[in-house]
């Protein structure tokens, strides 16, 4: 009876690290990576890879050996290597939204973005620019939605009324028609108005997370610029990396050069080694990818070779 149950027993275990084995495995994968970092290569693959941004899958992967040169060639080890089976412990995904559209629009907007005080002060005064044009537009707008709503009232309660009275005379009719003329073409003109308001308001939104990006970036003691009708914070985060019981991963989100997608991803790798932040702004694990070099700094190989147990 009792080798019944341990048998029961053991097939239940089995059960259980059968279900949860990924799981297991991750978390066992980044133990290591903790506990042991840098005795192994930490495998990754690719997972997302949105096509959005216009680059290859080959060109990502030869920026991508370019980011694990900057950890590895300092130490002279292998830190990273690619499994393209796609079962390696670390995902990397390329993932399109704002954060990269933004990055479009303002070239499309015949601006450039620099890590500067002037960059900083000619975005703020388009900024103030535009946001003054919209507040504008879009008084007039809603005046002309207001005139058109209570038009549209007054066109209907005549129709109502006529109808009541069983049909209306042709003087009456030909007015009632015109009048529903009028107010067709007056719901196309005012569905223009809101587009080019709806343009107006993306690019707003743009200038303003350029701007809270410099903010933050240069130190600037100002309050953060507000987005228009956008739940997306004012700062955003070009990478980040996420690593639980579902394994590790790291998401890249934007970039406007090859330069700072290496760094980007130099950085996040960084975290997949275990290394925080760092107080260095020159630091390619500062918090703040606003550096354009793709070398560690004495602040950076510090760290490393104090994770990697390295004197």
């Amino acid at each position: 009876m009792k080798i019944v149950k341990n048998l029961f027993l053991l097939a239940i275990l089995a059960l259980v690290i059968f279900f949860f084995r990924v799981p297991l495995q991750n978390i066992y994968a980044q133990m290591t990576s903790r506990f042991f970092a840098c005795q192994q290569p930490i495998t990754y693959s690719l997972d997302r890879f949105d096509t959005k941004f216009g680059i290859s899958k080959d060109y990502f992967l030869k920026t991508m050996s370019d980011a694990e040169g900057v950890w590895e060639i300092p130490i002279n080890k292998k830190l990273f290597t690619y499994d393209p089976t796609g079962n390696g412990t670390l995902k990397i995904s390329l993932i399109y939204d704002i954060r990269q559209e933004s990055t479009l629009k303002l070239r499309e907007m015949g601006l450039v973005v620099q890590n500067t005080r002037a960059s900083y002060d000619a975005l703020k005064a388009k900024y103030d620019l535009m946001n003054k044009n919209y507040q504008y537009e879009k008084s007039v707008f809603e005046a002309r939605v207001s005139a058109f709503e209570k038009r549209k009232a007054i066109y209907e309660a005549k129709v109502a009324s006529e109808n009541r009275k069983g049909g209306s005379d042709e003087a009456t009719y030909n007015a009632l028609e015109a009048e529903r003329q009028y107010l067709n073409n007056e719901i196309v003109a005012i569905k223009a108005m809101q587009d080019n308001l709806n343009i107006t308001v993306d690019n707003i939104n743009v200038l303003a997370m350029a701007l809270n990006k410099l903010v933050a970036s240069l130190n600037i003691n100002v309050n953060q610029f507000n987005t228009v009708g956008s739940t997306l914070p004012g700062e955003f985060e070009e990478g980040t990396y996420e690593s639980g019981p579902q394994g590790q991963k790291i998401n890249i989100y934007q970039f406007d050069s090859r330069a700072k997608l290496v760094r980007v991803l130099a950085h996040e790798l960084g975290h997949a080694l275990g290394l925080d932040h760092v107080d260095d702004p020159k630091a390619i694990m500062y918090r703040l990818n606003n550096g354009i070099n793709e070398k560690l700094t004495a602040t950076d190989l510090k760290a490393l070779k104090a994770k990697c147990s390295i004197k």
